[in-house]
């Protein structure tokens, strides 16, 4: 993903977190930033995600051997 504008995030978290994140970067080759950024977009889809599924659970659904049978019908 390309990003065309930069902005400076700032949070205060548990030093214990940090230093475990740090460490799992420095083991993995990975910068902090990318994995703070991928995690924050990560969040954001799964929440984006819940949110449509919360806002259409409630709809009727169908089987696959019912859409089958619904193509079926169609020929």
């Amino acid at each position: 993903m390309y990003m065309s504008e930069t902005a400076t995030l700032s949070t205060i978290i548990d030093a214990r977190v940090k230093d475990a994140i740090t460490s799992f970067c420095k083991r993995r080759g990975i910068k902090l930033r990318y994995l703070v950024e991928q995690a924050l977009i990560e969040q954001l889809e799964d929440e984006i995600d819940l949110e449509a599924y919360r806002s259409r659970r409630d709809e009727e659904t169908f089987s696959f051997e019912e859409i089958l049978e619904g193509l079926n019908k169609k020929k």
